[in-house]
This record gives C-alpha cells, structure tokens and sequence, in this order.
C-alpha cells in the first residue's frame, strides 16, 4: 500500500526525521514529540503528524 506523504514542509521533514531515528529502543510517541519540538509544528501539524502514523499502523 502507497503512503500519502503530507505536504506541508515542517511536517515532512519530522516524518523523515522520525523514520531515521525509528527504532525498536525509542518510543514513536517521544520521536513524535521530539520531532514537533524541532520542527516547531503547529498544533494541526502535530494531529497530522498522529494521524499519518495511525494510518501507518492502520495499513501493516
């Protein structure tokens, strides 16, 4: 199944910044947070964010 990726700049590059650091030892929800604080994402950007993972988990 494709992903959808956002087009919103900030939310792109915490997305990829996620996925680098994503690992079996670091909890989604603290990358998450980490990436929101880095990029400065906006509160949406930051339900965006949730739901592009949700929708991930949705679709393994």
């Amino acid at each position: 199944m494709t992903t959808i990726m956002p087009t919103d700049k900030n939310l792109r590059h915490a997305i990829a910044w996620i996925e680098e650091h994503r690992s079996p030892d670091h909890s989604l929800r603290l990358l998450m947070h980490q990436a929101a604080t880095k990029y400065n994402l906006t509160p949406n950007e930051e339900l965006a964010l949730e739901r592009f993972y949700q929708d991930e988990a949705k679709s393994k």
